[in-house]
C-alpha cells in the first residue's frame, strides 16, 4: 500500500493550512466564553467555496485520504470548524439516497449537517415504524462534535427489523433536544442529542450498510485530527527546547531531552502512517480490510498522540501548565479525541477479534 502523499495532496494541505491560519483565533478558546459558538457561519461558507465540505461527493474527485489531510490541518490549527463531520454527512446522504437537496445545501455552505452516532458501547438510536412510510426515532447520543451549531443531524439507528438505518433529522424538529456539553477540549463545540418520538418522513431515511462505513470513517478522521494536533505539539516542543536555557546551555542539548523528542517524533510518525493506511482502506472499499485498518489507526494513533501530548507537556516544564500558553489547548483536544469514536482500548479489542 502506497502511503506517500502526492504533490496535489501536499498542495491541498498547504492551501488549507494557509487558509486556516487567518481564520483560527486561539484567543477565543483561551477566553472565558459566554456560551456563544466558536464556529462562524462565514468560515463554513468559505470552506464550502474551497470545495472542502463536498470533497467526498461524486464528481468532486476527493478521497478519504484527501479529507484526512484536511482534518489533520484542522487539528494542527486547533480549528473549531466541523468540516470533516460535514463532509462525511454529505457523503452518507448521497450514498443512502436520502434528504432531497440537503447534501447540496451542505456542500454549498448554505446549511450544516453532522453525524450523531452513539459511541461504541452506547445503546443506538431506536427506529420504529411511523405513519406514511416514516420512522419514529428514540434514543440519545452522549456527545457529537458540531451538533450544537448544526441545522440538520444525520442519525444512525437500528430499524424495526434490526437492520441499520440512516436518518436525516432537522435539528429543531419536535422531540429533538440538544444540550451543549462542556468537555476537556475547549477548542471545539460539542452537544449531546436526545430524540424522543422524533418523526422522520419517508424519503429522509433508508436501511443501508452506509451506517457501518460512516462509524469507521468518523473514527478514522478523529484520529487524523489528533495527528494534526500532535504534529503541532512536536514542532512547538522542538522550538521550545532549542530556546530554553538551563545550566548555561539550551535544554535541547541534553541527551535525555533529545531522547524524549525522538520518542515524540516516532509516535507522531507511527500515528500518521496508520491513519494514512486507514484512509486508503476506506477508499478501497474492501470491508474486511477497512475494518482492520480503521481499528489499527484508531487504536495506535489515539494512544501515540496522547503519549506525545504528555511528553510535550513534560518538556515544556512549568511553562506548559500556564493558561496563556497554547500547549494545553492541543493536549485537551487530543485527550478528548482519544475518547471519540471509541477509545484505543475498544479498538485494540476490536483489532484482536478481527485478526484472531
Amino acid at each position: 500500500m502506497d502511503l506517500v502523499i502526492s504533490d496535489e495532496q501536499e498542495a491541498l494541505a498547504g492551501t488549507v493550512r494557509k487558509w486556516l491560519a487567518g481564520r483560527t483565533d486561539l484567543a477565543a478558546a483561551h477566553a472565558d466564553r459566554d456560551g456563544g459558538p466558536l464556529v462562524r457561519p462565514e468560515d463554513l461558507r468559505e470552506a464550502a467555496g474551497l470545495g472542502l465540505v463536498g470533497l467526498l461527493r461524486d464528481g468532486e474527485g476527493g478521497t478519504h485520504a484527501d479529507l484526512a489531510l484536511v482534518v489533520g490541518e484542522l487539528g494542527h490549527a486547533a480549528s473549531p470548524l466541523p468540516i470533516g463531520q460535514a463532509a462525511l454527512a454529505c457523503r452518507a446522504l448521497d450514498d443512502a439516497g436520502i434528504g432531497g437537496g440537503m447534501a447540496d445545501r451542505v456542500a454549498a455552505g448554505d446549511a450544516l449537517a453532522v453525524p450523531v452516532p452513539p459511541d461504541p458501547g452506547e445503546k443506538p438510536f431506536r427506529a420504529s415504524s411511523g405513519p406514511d412510510g416514516g420512522l419514529v426515532l428514540d434514543g440519545r447520543a452522549a456527545v457529537a462534535a458540531g451538533a450544537a451549531d448544526a441545522g440538520a443531524l444525520v442519525a444512525t439507528a437500528i430499524g424495526p427489523g434490526g437492520a441499520p438505518v440512516l436518518a436525516l433529522v432537522e435539528a429543531d424538529a419536535p422531540g429533538v433536544a440538544r444540550t451543549a456539553r462542556t468537555t476537556l477540549d475547549i477548542t471545539r463545540d460539542f452537544a449531546s442529542v436526545a430524540m424522543d418520538g422524533v418523526r422522520v418522513p419517508a424519503g429522509s431515511w433508508a436501511e443501508t450498510e452506509t451506517v457501518e462505513g460512516l462509524a469507521d470513517a468518523l473514527a478514522l478522521h478523529h484520529a487524523a485530527d489528533a495527528v494534526g494536533a500532535a504534529e503541532r505539539l512536536l514542532s512547538m516542543t522542538l522550538r521550545y527546547v532549542q530556546e530554553r536555557r538551563q545550566f548555561g546551555r539550551v535544554i535541547g542539548g541534553f541527551q535525555a531531552v533529545k531522547h524524549h523528542c525522538a520518542d515524540m517524533a516516532v509516535d507522531v510518525e507511527r500515528a500518521r502512517v496508520c491513519v494514512r493506511a486507514g484512509a486508503r482502506a476506506l477508499d478501497a472499499g474492501d470491508r474486511a480490510a477497512r475494518r482492520l485498518r480503521i481499528a489499527e489507526a484508531a487504536a495506535v494513533a489515539g494512544e501515540a498522540c496522547s503519549r506525545a501530548a504528555g511528553t510535550a507537556l513534560q518538556l515544556h516544564g512549568g511553562m506548559g501548565f500556564t493558561w496563556e500558553h497554547d500547549l494545553h489547548l492541543y493536549l485537551r483536544r487530543i485527550k478528548t479525541g482519544e475518547l471519540l469514536g471509541g477509545t484505543p482500548r475498544y479498538h485494540y479489542a476490536r483489532l484482536m477479534e478481527l485478526v484472531g
